[in-house]
């Protein structure tokens, strides 16, 4: 079982009688059951959501890249985002120390990166400067915010 610290009140009211999986409920999906190998537990929240610092990653479709994050506390909070490796094989960044630090950052191969996407009309885009890094083995995550990168906000994905 993976070890995922969330607050006692959003665990048990969550799924008070599970431990390897909860039940929530969501505007978008009606109520899911989410492994706990799915939960990210984000202490600093999203740039915008910093109240919100519980979330799960749920598959849009089979095969698809795109995944949702959706927040645990809220409902009607979900973010489309996709792994931006798949669209960027030359994407790359360097995690500040003090963050290598906050995650529990070992190896880095236990580091997955997650990019929110926008979907404005035809056009689809993803942010760059604003990666989420998650310790896949403490599912514990943080959105940087890359400085002096040359990304973008708004990176057509193809």
């Amino acid at each position: 079982m993976a070890q995922v610290m969330f607050t006692p009140r959003l665990f048990n009211d969550l799924c008070p009688d599970e431990m390897d999986a909860m039940i929530i409920s969501t505007t978008r999906f009606g109520e899911i059951t989410v492994e706990d190998d799915r939960l990210i537990r984000m202490p600093d929240g999203l740039l915008g959501f910093e109240d919100v610092t519980a979330f799960c990653l749920i598959d849009h479709a089979p095969s698809s890249p795109f995944r949702w994050l959706q927040a645990l506390e809220r409902p009607e909070l979900a973010f489309v985002v996709v792994n931006p490796f798949d669209f960027y094989a030359d994407y790359e960044f360097d995690i500040p120390d003090n963050d290598v630090i906050q995650l529990g950052i070992i190896n880095p191969q236990d580091v997955d990166v997650w990019t929110v996407v926008t979907i404005s009309g035809e056009q689809v885009t993803t942010n760059l400067v604003g990666p989420i890094v998650v310790n896949r083995q403490n599912r514990q995550g943080k959105q940087l915010v890359l400085t002096n990168s040359g990304y973008g906000t708004r990176h057509a994905l193809a």
